[in-house]
């Protein structure tokens, strides 16, 4: 060791000594031991004891990041020496400089990376019931800022580790409280009836490009616009009866556009993790198992695409804080790397089962964490170098190979779906650039003020595999076998689920441009209308304006006729129902661009009144619930969430004109419970919270809708209606197994009825976003029916997938996509897709928010009399 390094760590030891007098352990903080049994800390103690920490140490700080969805403080504790934590601003624009390679000459990046730290962000608990890390968290703290140890030390010196103690406040505090409250019953550890993240619960993982989520948010700002990590670990926690703990390196198949030093980053630091355990007698580490390495969702997965080398570890739950005993013959394999429990090479020494406790928990992720600590200290140099060296290969990759650019027509179906795709590139770091004059592509030439998206950036391969379909990679396990099946969706391309046309330059454009911090958005404008003035219903944003507008008591239509320059169903506002000036201020708060009529229309039109959205809402808690109310709470969609015994009392019948569905199951609609292959792993849920509708709520259906009313059923629920209502209509794929039929989150074309209310606004071709949905064959029907066929996939197999993976694409050949039906007085709408799924397939946004409106609409000719 060094002379004056060994004189500044003698000099950091005795200043320490006074910190460690001082400072509470976490078990005298708590009254209890971390990770005791049936003991858990909620999430404001812990950020009571860190704050502890940090007065008492120069080792720890904490900056606040911003706010939770309710509105919990969301923190990053920064662990490094004291010496470093005097110079954070410097440390953190050495990073961004490395991050942003063009900017530097390869002397400059040199004399960086000498100077520079090695940055790791580190996030704990982003799932709620995984309670080990955030817990793992205070001891792990306290240690950093009383150790003795020489190693680690040394090993802060070289280091800035980001500590994220939860990327879910608010879940974490609903978790504890729901477990102290069931404490010593039958249902101490078990489910909540309600998600875990307001919206969006174990999705909140699943948010990482579309960021739609403030958590998601925060973090995002953390990496791409603060601090800059090398390296990002994700803690998480996995089911009970496999391996003990995941650590990288992940599984087949591997991203195409994803540097390979991402992958041998990820091993190094994950085969020191494995020794760092195998060497404490923590048994049952696995690698090379499980999570893939395609899919660019998650936390750590999309930092991947930008430099970032994240890493995920898992460790085996308890039943939260209650420990639970695993006889060995319970152990067991089956996944992608462990087909079977025992000894393998990427499995050496798997556990024999016995007590499983939330101190192991501690204990595993607390061994991991300072191992990422080590590796990253030992390798300073080669992470800041590799992180230069990588954003610097994108850039030059991007001059000289195409595509060289990403080119935004300014003439879109939807005016405003381009600037929000530049809106959220710009939050994810990419730079986009706006044309100053015409510019020139190949032969084609597009306007100034055209946005274009260069490639020769550091981001390049999230361009790559953002922009452009998805292709899924079919890797064979063994010569003859099946293919691996995808961990999760294929099919993410943002201008494909926006419905942004977007042209992919294979030659340079030529034309001055400038970087621009925000969307060109249209012009919103508005001059004086005689006749009124119309919205367009291709803009998502004609909702929100509609609601709104609805809400004051304005009269709203859709413009029924097609003419030459005019979709059926644009928004007709009549004179003198607004003023010029109070629709400009709305029009230009949602980009929403406005003509103004010389005359008033003539023609067919539906006068659109507002109308009472009911959301279920089962005990049996559903992400796609939380995604559908997220939605209609940012559309402004006026709507109250039904539980189960509002539908069994009847007592929905006079609060809504729709029911809306979300994709549920039929057992859980009717019963509250999964489907019976799965039942027998079912945890009930406290009485007050089982069961479902029951039959009686199905006949209430049955007679509200018969009687006027309208029902909205969304993939997975729409077999629940066609039960119940007898309905003409069949799943084709109800009874088909996976290996003939999967289409796991892929986008297939669909083609669309546009003078049909529901699909008002859209193209009479769209991309649809299929999660192993249901596909329907309709029947000619009796007299008790009537029936329209609103989208339906394509005659010919090779037409449907348009992004991702299918397999038996011709089963849905021909079939139906979505369903109106008449029923007596009312109606049942069947969208068999996920047209709002993980709020992100943008251009189908619209046809579950025309089926709300169906109740409110009234035909009606403009040019009589629309008093």
């Amino acid at each position: 060791m060094p002379r004056r390094l060994s004189a500044l760590i003698a000099g950091l030891l005795l200043s320490q000594f006074a910190v460690a007098a001082d400072l509470p352990t976490p078990e005298s903080f708590l009254g209890h031991p971390v990770g005791a049994d049936r003991q858990l800390a909620p999430y404001p103690k812990v950020l009571e004891y860190l704050r502890l920490v940090e007065d008492a140490s120069d080792r720890v700080s904490i900056e606040e990041i911003g706010r939770s969805t309710l509105d919990n403080e969301m923190v990053v504790v920064v662990l490094t020496s004291a010496s470093n934590q005097q110079n954070l601003d410097r440390y953190r624009e050495i990073a961004r400089q490395l991050a942003n390679p063009d900017e530097l000459s390869a002397e400059e990046a040199g004399l960086l990376v000498d100077e520079g730290k090695a940055i790791a962000l580190v996030t704990c608990s982003i799932h709620s019931t995984e309670v080990g890390s955030t817990q793992m968290s205070m001891e792990f703290v306290h240690d950093f800022a009383t150790t003795e140890d020489p190693d680690k030390l040394e090993w802060m010196e070289e280091v800035i580790l980001l500590l994220m103690p939860s990327l879910n406040p608010d879940g974490q505090v609903m978790i504890v409280d729901w477990y102290n409250k069931y404490l010593d019953t039958e249902y101490e550890g078990g489910r909540m009836p309600w998600l875990y993240h307001h919206y969006v619960g174990h999705d909140n993982n699943r948010d990482f490009y579309m960021l739609t989520q403030k958590e998601t948010q925060v973090a995002n700002r953390v990496l791409y616009h603060r601090w800059f990590p090398q390296v990002f670990l994700d803690e998480h926690q996995m089911g009970s009866t496999g391996a003990r703990m995941f650590v990288p390196p992940q599984t087949d198949p591997l991203a195409l556009e994803i540097p390979s030093l991402i992958f041998r980053q990820a091993d190094l630091l994950g085969t020191n993790m494995s020794y760092r355990l195998e060497e404490d007698g923590r048994q049952g580490v696995g690698h090379n198992m499980i999570f893939d390495s395609y899919w660019p969702g998650g936390t750590r997965n999309t930092a991947w695409w930008k430099n970032v080398t994240g890493l995920l570890t898992e460790v085996a739950s308890a039943r939260l804080a209650t420990p639970i005993y695993i006889d060995p013959g319970e152990l067991r394999g089956g996944g992608k790397g462990l087909p079977e429990y025992k000894r393998r090479a990427n499995f050496p020494s798997p556990w024999e089962g016995g007590w499983w406790r939330l101190r192991d928990i501690v204990d595993y992720e607390l061994v991991a964490t300072w191992a990422l600590t080590e590796t990253m200290a030992h390798y300073r140099e080669e992470f800041l170098s590799n992180f230069y060296d990588m954003g610097r290969e994108s850039v030059d990759a991007g001059r000289s190979e195409a595509p060289y650019a990403w080119i935004l027509p300014p003439d879109q179906h939807d005016p405003v779906a381009a600037g929000l795709l530049v809106e959220l590139l710009l939050e994810h770091g990419i730079r986009v650039y706006q044309s100053n004059q015409p510019l020139r592509v190949g032969h084609a030439t597009y306007p100034t003020g055209t946005q274009v998206i260069p490639a020769d950036q550091p981001y390049r391969p999230f361009l790559l595999t953002m922009l452009r379909p998805q292709r899924y990679p079919e890797i064979l396990p063994h010569v003859g076998g099946p293919i691996l099946e995808p961990y999760d969706v294929t099919a993410w391309s943002l201008p494909l689920l926006m419905g942004v046309e977007m042209v992919e330059a294979d030659t340079i454009p030529v034309g001055l441009t400038s970087p621009i911090d925000s969307p060109a958005w249209p012009s919103t404008e508005v001059t004086d209308g005689p006749g009124g003035w119309v919205l367009p219903h291709s803009a998502d944003s004609v909702f929100t304006a509609m609601n709104r507008l609805l809400a004051a008591g304005n009269k709203v239509f859709w413009l029924a006729g097609e003419t030459a320059d005019r979709e059926p169903g644009d928004v007709y506002l009549p004179p003198g129902e607004i003023s010029r000036d109070e629709l400009e201020r709305l029009a230009t708060e949602l980009h929403l661009p406005v003509e103004s009529l010389a005359s008033e229309p003539v023609g067919p039109a539906y006068q659109v009144a507002p109308t009472r959205v009911g959301l279920f809402k089962p005990w049996v808690a559903s992400m796609d619930e939380g995604w559908t109310r997220w939605l209609l709470e940012r559309y402004e969609i006026p709507f109250i969430n039904l539980n189960n015994e509002d539908i069994k009392e009847n007592s929905f019948s006079g609060q809504v004109d729709v029911l809306l569905f979300p994709a549920v199951s039929k057992t859980v609609i009717e019963k509250g419970e999964p489907d019976p292959e799965r039942r027998r792993w079912w945890t009930p849920l406290p009485p007050e919270y089982s069961g479902g509708i029951e039959p009686e709520g199905g006949e209430h259906i049955k007679t509200w809708v018969e009687n006027g009313g309208t029902v909205v059923a969304l993939d997975s629920s729409t077999a629940y209606f066609i039960e119940l209502f007898d309905l003409p209509v069949t799943d084709v794929l109800e009874e088909v197994d996976g290996k003939t039929f999967s289409a796991p989150g892929s986008l297939l074309q669909l083609e669309i009825d546009t003078t049909n209310p529901i699909a008002y606004g859209m193209r009479p071709v769209e991309a649809g976003y299929f999660a192993n949905s249901p596909a329907f064959r309709t029947k000619v029907p009796d007299p008790r029916f009537d029936r329209r066929v609103v989208a339906r996939y394509p005659d010919h197999r090779d037409d449907i997938p348009i992004s991702g993976y299918i397999k038996g694409a011709d089963l849905l050949t021909r079939r139906a996509a979505v369903v109106e039906l008449e029923v007596g007085e009312g109606r049942v709408v069947l969208i068999g897709f996920r047209a709002q799924h993980r709020a992100q397939p943008h251009r189908t946004f619209k046809l579950l928010f025309n089926a709300l409106y169906l109740p409110g609409l009234a035909e009606t000719t403009l040019g009589e009399d629309n008093s």
